[in-house]
């Protein structure tokens, strides 16, 4: 049984620390640590957007502001308002009700360009799916920021996941039957193994620094996301690096001089070329050849000066970077792919945190166990509700790269906040939320049912 302690460590590595980071305090000398920060130096000084990292309008509200303003939008106003009480979910962020920021211009609010985004157009598109009559509403909430929760810029990397993956799944394993355990073990033991070619080829590069052709390692890699559904929320977040990282246009700089990245240029692109998302938004479907996202960023001028060379190795390095720094077990090397021994045991040791994805994908519909699955998502809620506690972070956020996916903690002690019904404003190009009424909703530790996800299932009706 793990200590409450190594939980807290576990946890910790699954968060990057904004406030430090340029700064390698770890005690480890692995390449891949190494690495890591020399990627956030590269990141950070060395790209055309790279400042917003660090220094952002987001940033800027939870170090010095005594109350911040977010935006959540729901199908489904009136059951919210009936109920008085407002679920959190799953997902990037674990286990917090989903928001995007408002900025505070002369006694306005103004609504983040993603909280624009998803009103306007990506929420539409599921929402018509789904039949859902009631128009998309959005809750505005003002929190006071508790003192002690000022200055965290910690924000959660669902990317570093597997291991916590891997842990619940061990934790719960009793749910399922010897027999089921063997079966799902062995359906993630088999998905490894289709993937080889890419691992071996992925491992060997890093490590080896081996010369490769570019455009045959991005065939190898998209191939993989049949077997490896992780690697296409891999190639997504990394699609969304370079760009946000790398756009230049007018409308970019308009909202770079705002202190926020342009999330459409990267939203519209997921969309463009892989509609059938909308229907079931999943990134592990999210595979378009590396020909298409090319021909898609200089076709619609997102990056002025678009170079595809720099595009595609600039894409390379990072996946080779991200399979070993988040799918092999913590300080993996060049790993003897001829020679390893294909059963559970012995994969766990080298390939940890790659087989918790395998099993937090398969599990979603492993024979009987959506029955189960909820509790998994709770088990994680729970462990993460402690460790925001324990840090004191009231507004947690996706901590990938700061675009806006912001949260709120369900389970912080001191979190004061009030709600509002609002009324959308258009002004000068923006829009703003303007508070109408106090809904008095409440936020509890309990994550909604996945089947009530808005972007997940055809029947949805809830928030």
């Amino acid at each position: 049984m793990k200590s409450q302690q190594d939980n807290l460590g576990s946890w910790a590595d699954a968060h990057v620390f904004y406030g430090m980071y340029e700064h390698n305090i770890s005690r480890s000398n692995s390449k891949i640590v190494k690495d890591e920060f020399e990627w956030r130096k590269e990141l950070l000084n060395n790209t055309p957007n790279g400042k917003l990292l660090t220094n952002n309008s987001f940033f800027d509200d939870l170090r010095s502001r005594d109350k911040i303003y977010l935006a959540h939008v729901t199908p489904n106003i009136r059951n919210i308002v009936e109920g008085r009480i407002l679920y959190p979910s799953a997902g990037c962020l674990v286990g917090s009700v989903y928001c995007t920021p408002l900025s505070e211009v002369k006694g306005k609010l103004r609504m983040h360009n993603l909280g624009e985004y998803i009103f306007n157009k990506e929420l539409p598109f599921f929402s018509k799916l789904k039949d859902i009559n009631d128009t998309l509403n959005m809750v505005l909430f003002e929190i006071y920021l508790p003192e002690t929760s000022k200055n965290n810029l910690i924000g959660i990397d669902y990317l570093r996941l597997g291991d916590i993956h891997f842990n619940t799944y061990k934790a719960l394993e009793y749910l399922l039957s010897p027999e089921e355990r063997h079966k799902l073990e062995e359906v993630c033991i088999n998905r490894m193994r289709r993937a080889f070619n890419y691992l071996c080829m992925a491992n060997k590069k890093y490590h080896s620094n081996i010369n490769s052709d570019d455009n045959n390692f991005m065939e190898q890699f998209i191939q993989a996301i049949e077997y490896l559904p992780i690697l296409g929320y891999f190639y997504f977040e990394t699609l969304t690096e370079y760009i946000m990282l790398f756009q230049n246009n007018e409308i970019v700089n308009k909202f770079k001089a705002l202190g926020e990245y342009y999330s459409p240029s990267y939203k519209d692109l997921v969309f463009d070329l892989c509609p059938h998302l909308t229907k079931n938004f999943g990134l592990g479907d999210f595979k378009p050849t590396i020909q298409d996202a090319i021909d898609y960023v200089r076709q619609q001028k997102i990056i002025t000066d678009f170079d595809d060379k720099h595009f595609l190795n600039y894409l390379v390095r990072r996946l080779s970077f991200l399979t070993n720094a988040r799918l092999f077990s913590e300080n993996s090397k060049l790993i003897n792919w001829e020679k390893l021994r294909w059963d559970f045991d012995t994969l766990v040791e080298t390939c940890k945190p790659l087989l918790g994805h395998l099993i937090h994908r398969e599990l979603r519909t492993f024979g009987r166990y959506p029955y189960f699955y909820f509790y998994f998502d709770q088990h994680k809620a729970l462990e993460i509700w402690n460790y925001w506690n324990h840090m004191n972070i009231a507004i947690p956020f996706n901590g990938i790269i700061p675009k806006g996916e912001v949260g709120i903690n369900p389970a912080h002690p001191s979190l004061e906040y009030k709600t509002y019904s609002t009324k959308i404003v258009h002004d000068s190009g923006h829009l703003f939320l303007e508070p109408i009424k106090e809904l008095g909703l409440d936020v509890v530790p309990k994550l909604v049912d996945p089947k009530f996800a808005t972007m997940r299932n055809r029947t949805s009706n809830h928030n």
